[in-house]
């Protein structure tokens, strides 16, 4: 069992939650439909099966360098060539299928994301910041993916959560990096940390936090706290600051002080639970 692990379920739940929470509380003007919800379903499945897919691939491109930076975690060392090649081509080849029964659109973008991925994996990964921006790139796609299927949820609502994905998905891929720093040097990666060092990394992610800030904050209160009345109004504020803003604060200042792989493996864990926060925000409407 462990071996599925390789799939990061929690994190492809995480997934399946985002695009239903964003499909059904953004607008729900279509959103009993029966064929629209048949639709979903297909999406989230065929969204799940690429992430799958990658993780697979991932792993298996990356089991020296997870010996080192994750030695008690490298499950992908229990699967044969012959197995790992059939399921990831078979989740691969199903996405496609489901993308092309849905849309030429998605089809496309998804046939993108699946190339992407692999380049990833074999490249981009080892490099300073550009596997960080593809990744951030991707978790923004999950939410944007919604809208372009169905075309009835609220613009801005997906620019700002789709905006929040990705800036808080590159928070947690940096520090990641850092993380896991020991292992991509001795591996020969470029990553941003082994490259200037775990102090800079810090500060280029505590500036991104800080930004996060200041821009949710003021697209919130631009675009989204208008949209409520009292009681409610402040109900949906005191969710932000305790859930969201005090959280990231937190991420803040333990990052500052931050010095071992078990508190940066901590902070990463953080980063999760804010963007699964950020996540239910959607629920207030």
């Amino acid at each position: 069992m462990k071996s599925l692990l390789v799939f990061r379920p929690i994190n492809l739940l995480i997934i399946a939650c985002l695009q239903a929470i964003t499909y059904f509380y953004l607008d729900l003007r279509n959103a009993q439909e029966p064929i629209f919800r048949w639709a979903l379903a297909l999406l989230i499945l065929g969204s799940i099966l690429v992430t799958a897919g990658g993780y697979l691939f991932n792993d298996y491109i990356d089991k020296n360098a997870d010996r080192i930076n994750k030695p008690n975690k490298v499950y992908i060392d229990s699967w044969s060539s012959i197995g790992f090649w059939l399921v990831y081509l078979l989740f691969n080849a199903l996405a496609l299928l489901i993308f092309f029964i849905l849309s030429s659109k998605l089809f496309f973008w998804y046939a993108i994301i699946i190339i992407g991925l692999i380049i990833y994996s074999l490249i981009l990964k080892r490099l300073p910041l550009i596997g960080n921006i593809f990744v951030s790139a991707l978790a923004a796609f999950s939410i944007i993916a919604v809208f372009m299927l169905f075309q009835f949820q609220n613009k801005k609502m997906i620019v700002l959560y789709a905006g929040l994905a990705a800036l808080l998905t590159y928070i947690r891929e940096i520090i990641k990096d850092i993380e896991d720093i020991s292992g991509d040097k001795a591996t020969g990666y470029k990553t941003f940390p082994v490259l200037v060092g775990q102090n800079q990394s810090k500060m280029i992610v505590i500036m991104t936090v800080v930004f996060t800030m200041i821009i949710y904050g003021n697209l919130l209160n631009s675009w989204v706290l208008g949209r409520f009345t009292m009681p409610l109004k402040g109900v949906f504020i005191g969710y932000q600051v305790v859930c969201i803003f005090v959280p990231l604060l937190v991420l803040t200042v333990k990052l500052y002080i931050a010095e071992s792989k078990e508190d940066f493996g901590k902070l990463s864990s953080l980063t999760k639970y804010i963007m699964a926060t950020g996540m239910l925000a959607m629920l207030f409407f």
